[in-house]
């Protein structure tokens, strides 16, 4: 299997993902904004670095099977996709990643970056990344510098059907706090990123 194969190369397939990301999330917000667009409003969360894991595309193959999705698209914000990345190595940092792609070949397909800069591939140099189904019933924000990622879901009927297996994501509580808190100075959030975050992401 072409690993390569995977990453967006043509401008009008990349404008059609880009407007189905747009659909789901809004773009422009980082964390603790809301991400997330209308009807999404049930969230739970992981930790940022188990979302580059073999583990999770485990998650991910078992999720797409159950919601009929036939691939998932893995899309990198942050380095911008235009402006650096398909400026520097003419294809996007955005991948379409068939749900059949055996689980030990995900961290593999993630480090194949660009030849003449392996260290600008997405495993290594992706600061918001988002994972979308091709269905829209689910979508995942990834804040590496946050160290957590979101899960979010269509509906509740949608999060009642996958529950099963999100056995590892979080609702939010004091250890996703701890997660993200980790990343900022005494490992301590400040009290205006915690207060906006309970208000946009926690739902009783």
């Amino acid at each position: 299997m072409d690993l390569n194969s995977f990453y967006i190369k043509e401008e009008k397939e990349f404008l059609q993902y880009k407007r189905a990301v747009n659909d789901v999330f809004i773009t422009e917000h980082n964390l603790p904004d809301q991400v997330f667009k209308t009807p999404f409003s049930s969230f739970m969360f992981e930790e940022f670095d188990w979302c580059m894991s073999d583990e999770f595309w485990k998650f991910i193959r078992k999720t797409a099977d159950m919601t009929k999705d036939p691939f998932v698209l893995m899309a990198v914000l942050d380095p911008e996709p235009i402006t650096y990345f398909y400026r520097e190595f003419h294809y996007y940092n955005w991948l379409k990643i068939p749900v059949e792609l055996p689980v030990a070949d995900y961290t593999t397909a993630l480090e194949s970056g660009p030849k003449e800069s392996p260290a600008d591939a997405v495993l290594y140099n992706s600061f918001t990344i988002v994972w979308l189904s091709p269905s829209r019933l689910w979508g995942i924000w990834g804040d590496r510098e946050c160290g957590i990622s979101i899960i979010g879901f269509q509906n509740e009927e949608v999060k009642k059907r996958l529950w099963p297996e999100l056995y590892s994501w979080r609702s939010l509580d004091e250890t996703v706090l701890s997660w993200i808190g980790l990343n900022f100075k005494d490992q301590t959030l400040p009290q205006a990123f915690l207060d906006r975050f309970i208000l946009n992401f926690f739902k009783d």
